[in-house]
């Protein structure tokens, strides 16, 4: 009986100790990492840098939207160009379709000074209405209160119960996540945007030459309808971006060129009818495939051009 109650004593200590442990690795990494609050870690990280950045309240523009708000324009060169803006944001993440940034819009509750905000898209982000399975704004807006490099016991709790996603996250985070690689980089700058540094062999050469499936859903646009008429309500200027698109690919398919015609008048009138301003980079900047990395995300080069461009028409509008 002495040994048995040894024995459990010991096992129960090992267990305290390897739990104990765990939660005490969880609790100080999730400081510096991200927790899977979404179980999207590009858009978990977007949350880790919103918490750790200083002086939210002097954020006046906002972008937002997929890889296409993330990697097509540079915040800091936007700020550069504008007399107008002053500190911008980029909440942009990865794989948004347009009624996902419905949703994350309501993140710009958090910053109070907002004054505009910029959705840059191209026609792919209306092709199908994809839903958040987990999105939690008011639990994402408590994490991000916490303040930069601080975690929380409910937190900590949170991530402790996602032990294994969080670990395989922390330990290929360096080798997966932290560069400026297409698709699942997570270099931001300062304002949270991604300039691309691909260039040559780093190329997807599948999606340069492949154009997009050409479905596009009523959902997206109703979405959108939305947003304008919210932005407008807010009394916030919401200006709605045309990224440009490799014209070798849509001078050899007429179907693609038909449907991107028909997405940019179809956006022009919900935006400009709900007070929103409208500006199609594409015949505008007229890009040689050398600012593309593929079919219609641009370098850091291309998203500079972008921004000036931007920047410019904010002024005129403003």
């Amino acid at each position: 009986m002495l040994k048995y109650k040894i024995y459990v004593k010991m096992l129960s200590l090992m267990l305290v100790i390897v739990f104990g442990g765990a939660f005490l690795y969880v609790y100080h990494f999730s400081k510096f990492y991200p927790i899977p609050l979404t179980h999207r870690i590009n858009l978990d990280d977007k949350f880790r840098f919103i918490r750790d950045m200083p002086n939210r309240d002097q954020i006046d523009t906002i972008i937002i939207g997929s890889s296409i708000g993330l990697n097509n324009i540079q915040g800091i060169i936007l700020e550069e160009s504008s007399t107008k803006v002053n500190h911008v944001l980029n909440i942009s993440t990865y794989g948004l379709s347009t009624t996902q940034v419905e949703k994350h819009l309501a993140l710009i509750s958090i910053f109070p000074n907002t004054k505009r905000v910029i959705y840059s898209a191209q026609f792919p982000d209306f092709s199908k209405p994809t839903t958040f399975q987990n999105y939690n704004i008011e639990f994402i807006k408590k994490y991000i209160n916490l303040g930069k490099n601080y975690i929380d016991l409910v937190y900590a709790y949170y991530a402790y119960k996602n032990i294994i996603e969080f670990t395989k996250n922390h330990w290929q985070w360096e080798k997966k996540y932290r560069g400026d690689m297409f698709n699942f980089g997570l270099a931001f700058d300062r304002t949270g945007s991604i300039p691309l540094q691909i260039y040559g062999d780093k190329i997807n050469k599948k999606k340069f030459f492949n154009p997009h499936h050409l479905d596009q859903s009523p959902e997206n646009f109703q979405a959108l309808v939305r947003m304008s008429k919210k932005m407008h309500q807010m009394n916030i200027k919401f200006y709605f971006i045309v990224e440009p698109y490799r014209q070798p690919l849509l001078d050899k398919h007429e179907d693609l060129r038909i449907t991107m015609g028909n997405f940019i008048l179809k956006t022009q009138k919900i935006v400009t009818d709900n007070g929103g301003l409208f500006l199609n980079l594409h015949p505008k900047l007229k890009l040689s495939d050398y600012y593309f990395v593929d079919r219609f995300h641009l370098n850091e080069h291309g998203s500079a051009l972008t921004a000036k461009a931007i920047g410019k028409f904010i002024d005129k509008s403003e």
